[in-house]
């Protein structure tokens, strides 16, 4: 989700999270008035820091070349694991005529 910077005409400043179809929905109020959208450089972020690999030695210099490499090797870096969802576990078959059979018993 985007971050927009807004302004307010006495200098407060403020961070507003935000899907860009609702960007000027809800704006936060200061000073009694609607806040201004501060125009900022984009946040640009650098790829991973170039490593030796533990497992062969070779240099790997980017994100995508990190997972190729983990691929390659059986590996899975901890975090991105797949996770199955548990399986329902089923009773036993007769469990439900056998739980009716003992409380009409107690109820004798």
């Amino acid at each position: 989700m985007p971050i927009y910077a807004m302004t307010c005409k006495c200098g407060h400043e403020e961070d507003i999270y935000r899907s860009i179809s609702k960007m000027n929905e809800n704006l936060p109020v200061h000073c009694g008035e609607t806040m201004q959208r501060k125009i900022v450089a984009p946040m640009v972020t650098v790829d991973i820091a170039p490593y030796r690999s533990m497992i062969t030695g070779e240099m790997i210099n980017s994100r995508s070349q990190h997972r190729a490499h983990l691929k390659t090797h059986n590996c899975v870096e901890i975090g991105n694991e797949k996770i199955e969802p548990p399986k329902p576990v089923a009773p036993p078959p007769g469990l439900k005529q056998t739980l009716i059979d003992v409380v009409n018993q107690k109820l004798k």
